[in-house]
Order: C-alpha cells, then sequence, then structure tokens
C-alpha cells in the first residue's frame, strides 16, 4: 500500500509548518504526519474494536521515510490490529516478567519476606544473619534464587579462601544461605531449592590441619580456673567497682553534684554481678545480656533459661533447650542485692543497657572483663567464655553424671560435654576400677569366711 505524501512533500513539511500541524495521507485513512515542537512524528488515527477513535504512534520523521511509515500502518491494517492494545499489552507482559524475576532475586527476598521471617528472632541474631548474607553473597543479591547454581558456591567458596576465611566460617555463612532459600520454597517463592544436594569442596589438607589445631587449641582453654584465679578475679572485680566509685566521686564533687552516689549501692557497674552470674551458673553471655527477672526468680531462688542457642529450634517449633537449677545461697545473695538494688522489679531483663534500658550489644563485656584482667593481674589470653569452661570443667571433675552436667549447661546430650571435656573424666574412670576392685574383693572375703 503505498502513500500519497513523498520524500519531497514531507520534507517541505516539516520545514515550513507549526507545531501541530497535520499532513494527512489521501490513500490510507488515519496516516498522518504531525509537526511537533521539535521534529516530526508518524501517526495513525483508527476507531478500535469498542468503536472509540485512537491515535498510534508509529514513529518518528525523518528516521521513518513515508514509504516506511506506510508499509507499518498497511501491515496493521491487513491484521486487523489495535496497536495500541498490542502495546499495552506488551509492555505488561514486560513489566509481569520482570517484576516476577525481580520477586525472585536473593536481595528482594532478604530484605522483604524473609526479614518478617528474622523479626521472630532474637535482634542481635538477625542482625548478624542480614549482615552475613548481604557481605558474602553481594554478587548473588540480584540473581534469581532458583538460578543460584553450584557454579556460584565453588566460586563463592574459592574467593572466600583466598581471603583466608577458616572453612568452619565458610560453612556457617553456607549454612545461612541454605536456610534462606528452603524458607523461600517453604513460602512458595521459588519451587525447588536449587542447591539442595550441593555440597561445599571439602578443606584442604593444610586447612584440615588448622582446624585441628584449633580444635586442639580450644580444647586446652577448656579447663577449671585456678585457684588462685578466682581469687584474682574476685580482687580485680572489687578493684574495679572501687575505681569505678571514685570517678563518681570525682564527678560529684566537680560540678556534677546531681549523679547518683555510687557509694550507697551494692554493686556500682553491672558488669561485676554479669560476671559472677556467669561464674556460678555457666550461662553464655547471650544468654545472660536476655536474662529476665521472669527467668532468674529471686524470691525462689530459681534460674529458668531457654538459650538462645536453641531458639532457631523454637522458632521450628520445636522444644528449645532449658537450663533449670537452683542458686547456690553465695550467688542468691549477690543477685538479691542487684535485684534490690533495682527496685525490686518483677519484669524485664536483669541486666539492662545503661543508655537505652534495652538490651545491651553482645560485646558490652569486653571492655569491662578487659579492665578486670588488667587489675587482676589475669591472663591476657583469658577470654569471658573461660568462666562457663569452669562451670562445666568443673563439675565434670566432681564426678557429677555427664547428663546432669550437660542439662545444667543447656545441651540437650552429652556428646558435646564428652568430645571436648571427657579427658576430666580419665581421673573418675581410674577410681571407679578401684571401687570395683574393692567390691570384688570384699564378696571374695565375705564368700570364704562364710
Amino acid at each position: 500500500m503505498k502513500t500519497s505524501i513523498t520524500t519531497t512533500a514531507a520534507a517541505k513539511f516539516y520545514k515550513k509548518s507549526v507545531t501541530r500541524d497535520r499532513l494527512p495521507c489521501t490513500k490510507i485513512t488515519g496516516l498522518h504526519l504531525l509537526k511537533l515542537q521539535t521534529g516530526a512524528s508518524w501517526r495513525y488515527r483508527y476507531t478500535d474494536t469498542t468503536g472509540k477513535r485512537r491515535v498510534a504512534t508509529v514513529g518518528g520523521y525523518p528516521a521513518l521515510t513515508p514509504v516506511e511509515a506506510a508499509a507499518k500502518v498497511a501491515e496493521w491494517i491487513a491484521k486487523d490490529a489495535d496497536p495500541l492494545l498490542e502495546k499495552k499489552t506488551g509492555r505488561e507482559k514486560a513489566i509481569s516478567a520482570e517484576e516476577a524475576k525481580k520477586i525472585k532475586t536473593l536481595g528482594y527476598y532478604l530484605d522483604g519476606r524473609y526479614l518478617k521471617i528474622m523479626d521472630t528472632w532474637p535482634p542481635r541474631s538477625a542482625q548478624l544473619n542480614k549482615q552475613r548474607l548481604e557481605l558474602h553473597f553481594k554478587d548473588l543479591l540480584n540473581t534469581p534464587m532458583d538460578e543460584i547454581t553450584k557454579r556460584h558456591i565453588d566460586q563463592w567458596q574459592t574467593t572466600q579462601e583466598k581471603k583466608g576465611r577458616a572453612h568452619n566460617t565458610i560453612k556457617r555463612v553456607y549454612t545461612s544461605l541454605k536456610a534462606l532459600l528452603r524458607q523461600a520454597v517453604a513460602d512458595k517463592v521459588i519451587s525447588s531449592d536449587p542447591l539442595k544436594g550441593c555440597q561445599l569442596i571439602n578443606p584442604t589438607f593444610t586447612e584440615q590441619a588448622a582446624i585441628k589445631k584449633r580444635g586442639e587449641e580450644l580444647d586446652q582453654k577448656r579447663r577449671m580456673l585456678t585457684d588462685a584465679e578466682i581469687v584474682a578475679l574476685h580482687h580485680g572485680l572489687d578493684k574495679f567497682g572501687e575505681e569505678i566509685r571514685q570517678q563518681r566521686r570525682n564527678s560529684r564533687a566537680h560540678g556534677k553534684p546531681n549523679l547518683p552516689d555510687l557509694d550507697a549501692v551494692a554493686y556500682p557497674h553491672w558488669f561485676i554481678p554479669f560476671c559472677l552470674l556467669a561464674l556460678h551458673t555457666g550461662l553464655r553471655p547471650g544468654d545472660l545480656y536476655t536474662l529476665t527477672w521472669q527467668e532468674l526468680n529471686i524470691n525462689f531462688a530459681k534460674l529458668k533459661k531457654t538459650t538462645g542457642k536453641s531458639a532457631q529450634s523454637v522458632r521450628r517449633g520445636k522444644g528449645g533447650t532449658l537450663v533449670e537449677m537452683k542458686l547456690n545461697n553465695r550467688i542468691h545473695a549477690i543477685m538479691k542485692d542487684w535485684w534490690e538494688q533495682h527496685g525490686k522489679p518483677a519484669t524485664g531483663l536483669v541486666f539492662p543497657s545503661t543508655v537505652t534500658g534495652g538490651q545491651f550489644a553482645l560485646t558490652a563485656h569486653h571492655k569491662p572483663w578487659a579492665s578486670v584482667k588488667k587489675i587482676s593481674g589475669l591472663p591476657e589470653n583469658l577470654n569471658f567464655y573461660a568462666l562457663r569452661h569452669n562451670f562445666i570443667s568443673a563439675l565434670v571433675a566432681q564426678g557429677l553424671p555427664l547428663l546432669a552436667v550437660a542439662k545444667l549447661a543447656g545441651h540437650k546430650s552429652t556428646a558435646m560435654i564428652e568430645q571436648h571435656y571427657g579427658h576430666l573424666c580419665e581421673k573418675q574412670a581410674a577410681e571407679a576400677v578401684d571401687i570395683m576392685a574393692d567390691q570384688i574383693r570384699r564378696a571374695v572375703k565375705g564368700n570364704k569366711e562364710g
């Protein structure tokens, strides 16, 4: 189908016409050239199936010649097409496909649905998990989750190993990603886990040797504190408290008289009862930070705490690990003084932040612990977790049944106790052999006398 608009006529119109002038085609009804403020455009006026008049853009002029514009309109007419409807449908399909792909990306799911899932976790755990995923898999955040492959993971693992990251760290991060993908499947965002059955590459021989060495070094730290270390710890806490009191005296004497008088309270700093409670109960720092007065019952001298380590089991509908113990007289008296110092609260955190009133950061004890070690002369490499190791080691060394130790330590089985503290049972094992020998000797002797 030819157009009545020649190349010459179009050029003349373009040069001399004013904005919004039209040059109609007399051979193709509805086709015309429209002058715009800058340039010109081929347009096609037609009636759609509803009887409504429509105007579709064919293309720009002079990029599209009169013959090319006529050919395009002729094709629409031959197909009895509705160009605007087809354009709208095509655009919607493109947007729909793009949105569907975006919804499946790792970053979109992590910031959306998975963030709501993590809102049910302890705040610090959720924050660390999100940061871990964003940091380690930043190159995959815009990738649809069902397009993540083993090749991606192998490349990521290789990169992490070149950065010197330990295999256990890599494994922990990969476990976080796998947990997210499983949840995405449960939420029907993706149909299946793309990494199901995908295993990390085993650590190299050198890395295996390093892992073994780190384990041996850690086992050496799992020991009882010596009597001298326990005495030094208490001395350090006393001096630490006195230094805090002296600082407050100085502040009150030099322009800040409205500050509370710390000489009038039992404990001038939260770390002192925090540290002593860890020593007497073996609670992990994370569990101390989240401990509430409902869980630490002062009136009945009892502690009942679901451990933070089992929080994931609780989220999955499984029972968490409950630590339940009676407070000994010494720690009960300490915590009773701390309770009374805070007005005998019935609810709330046992160790609330002195700034926000909420939960402390999980590293808040690092600075005062370093100060106490320096004051007391304790080894610089002695970490706060040594108090938990001391608690477990002392119970094992005293011959308490391992299952009882495991429960007090917040473990569901004795496996971890046997693996890392089993060497402390050697003395009890030797004594057991002697006890058995004495029993047999008595039995034999009694039989002879009979």
